[in-house]
């Protein structure tokens, strides 16, 4: 009898990295994290020099624009949000590129810039994890879209990459520094670092960009500014 065969080295592969062999929570199971509202703003490519094995890849990426980095656009839009946030009473966390383990937080923002090698290519787009366990970051989508063109004037470009739907950091069963599934989570791709007309907005008018943020985070019912009542999950 001929021995059994191994299975693919791929599948092992996948079944190592399978670090939530557990059913997966429903939407019906989501409850909002105890304590205050907290806020996470990711920056985008922050400190990637301190990505771990598993996250080897993030090390060497990002946008640039003469000489101008993309994680130094991101994390000062991600500043100004802070700060305005915490004004109005939210528990702010600023976070690098590498989340912590199992991170749990009311939302997560991951702040991004796009790039293209066509100068005119202009716009801001906004995406939800391809498999969303709380059942309910499209509705922020849908309201981060909306505040940010009216606050930016920078135009929405009606797609979004593959990529942004599945950002690692959604990835809560392939890696280990990923958001809890039960975190509601988005990224916004603020404008293009290589347009002039976006230039002239996420870098030269970050408090511009942080207020299209923050008028979406306030009128998501799960996150109302500290004092008011949140709505029901």
């Amino acid at each position: 009898m001929a021995p059994p065969q191994e299975a693919p080295r791929r599948w092992r592969r996948w079944r190592n990295y399978n670090r939530y062999p557990g059913p997966i929570p429903t939407p019906e199971e989501w409850r909002a994290p105890d304590g205050p509202v907290r806020i996470a703003l990711q920056v985008g490519h922050w400190r990637t020099e301190e990505a771990p094995r598993e996250l080897s890849g993030l090390r060497r990426n990002g946008a640039n624009w003469n000489g101008l980095a993309e994680w130094e656009v991101n994390l000062e839009i991600a500043r100004h949000t802070g700060a305005m946030l915490e004004e109005l009473g939210y528990v702010v966390d600023i976070l690098p590129a590498v989340v912590p383990p199992d991170y749990r937080a009311h939302l997560f923002i991951a702040i991004h810039a796009d790039a293209s090698n066509d100068p005119g290519t202009t716009g801001y787009r906004v995406a939800a994890p391809g498999r969303d366990a709380t059942g309910r970051a499209s509705d922020f989508v849908d309201l981060l879209n909306r505040k940010y063109g009216e606050v930016t004037g920078i135009r929405r470009l009606p797609t979004v990459t593959r990529r942004m739907r599945n950002y690692y950091a959604f990835n809560f069963r392939r890696y280990e520094h990923a958001l809890h599934p039960m975190t509601i989570a988005v990224i916004i791709e603020t404008g293009f670092l290589t347009s002039a007309a976006d230039r002239e907005v996420i870098v030269s008018q970050p408090d511009l960009v942080a207020r299209g943020i923050v008028e979406g985070i306030i009128a998501f019912p799960i996150t109302p500014p500290p004092g008011r009542a949140a709505g029901s999950p």
